[in-house]
């Protein structure tokens, strides 16, 4: 069973690591990448032609009181059509991940409708009720889509293998259960399930489409000592390694790429321990619980043989409760 390994471990320090949110963030953020931005976006998602984009409010309610603000890393809107685009990237397995994009999702779609709530302006005797009544019936309803696309670095179980698209594209809507028919085009998932791809971090050669080798960039671009000509030949793929390499950064830009890098690994460290002290709680409980096992062994075994309680208290260290528990459930 193969264990997660950080991208961390592998950067040598040409290209900026893009498989986290932050990171990813600084090399695509900016206006001097908007349009390479846009053509990653129309390659995920064939079909859609967007014109500009903007950034988004990066924090957003929450949907829920224990998390009152969500804070989206790389959310953007298509300034004509306010289409909204969220992009994900997701190391570690993850068994609810798809469970959290749906919720990602909502937060914006719940934000449109929370914009466009019309008051109704009745006289001021009206009730509350019929006050209600009227903003119910003005308010817009309609969503303009939400687009949650996700770079996850593992694969999830599929009951086709057909639900992939080019072996590694899964895409979800709301769709009828028996025809298919399009419920609403509000929500939008798309999942590029990296940990596919076959080929290790040298075997960029064997890639046989563009779209093996864009996720072949993006899972190793923080590997490489020198970008393939292949992959360069390809405008966007191109753009995106002179994007990505740190030399070309501004030092405002590179300060910033720093500050993501450091704050992953401090996250990474941090989970790493929490993890650490958790397998060593449950060693501890481990052998707790087996001294407790063996003690009512003894004591059941010692009361088998008539001995006083009290000498079995002084043996295995048991009270005389537990000891009578153990009497009545032999």
């Amino acid at each position: 069973m193969s264990t997660y390994q950080s991208p961390m471990e592998e950067a040598e320090g040409v290209f900026a690591c893009l498989l986290y949110d932050s990171t990813l963030k600084t090399v695509l953020g900016g206006v001097e990448n908007e349009r390479l931005f846009i053509d990653i976006l129309e390659f995920l998602i064939p079909g859609k032609r967007i014109a500009s984009i903007q950034d988004a409010n990066k924090e957003k309610h929450g949907l829920v009181l224990s998390e009152k603000v969500t804070i989206f890393d790389l959310l953007c809107q298509d300034a004509d059509t306010g289409e909204e685009f969220l992009v994900e990237v997701q190391n570690a397995p993850d068994r609810t991940y798809r469970d959290r994009a749906l919720y990602y999702s909502l937060v914006p779609v719940r934000e449109q409708l929370e914009r466009k709530q019309l008051y109704g302006k009745g006289k001021e005797e009206e009730t509350k009720s019929k006050a209600k009544e009227e903003m119910r019936r003005k308010m817009d309803y309609s969503i303009r889509p939400v687009y949650v696309i996700s770079l996850v670095n593992f694969d999830f179980k599929h009951e086709s293998p057909e639900t992939l698209e080019d072996g590694y594209v899964s895409r979800y809507e709301l769709r009828s259960g028996k025809s298919g028919e399009l419920m609403t085009n509000a929500l939008n998932f798309v999942f590029v399930e990296m940990a596919r791809l076959p080929y290790a971090k040298d075997e960029y050669d064997k890639c046989r489409n563009r779209l093996e080798r864009f996720i072949f960039a993006f899972k190793y671009m923080h590997t490489f000592v020198e970008f393939p000509d292949s992959f360069r030949s390809d405008a966007m793929l191109g753009r995106l390694a002179e994007a990505a390499e740190l030399a070309n950064m501004s030092v405002m830009k590179r300060e910033e790429y720093d500050t993501a890098m450091k704050d992953e690994f401090a996250r990474l460290v941090e989970n790493n321990c929490a993890r650490e002290e958790g397998y060593a709680e449950g060693r501890k409980e481990g052998r707790e619980e087996g001294r407790a096992e063996e003690a009512r062994s003894v004591a059941k075994t010692l009361q088998n043989l008539g001995v006083d309680i009290s000498v079995i208290c002084q043996a295995t260290g048991l009270s005389e409760e537990e000891i009578k528990v153990l009497q009545h459930s032999s």
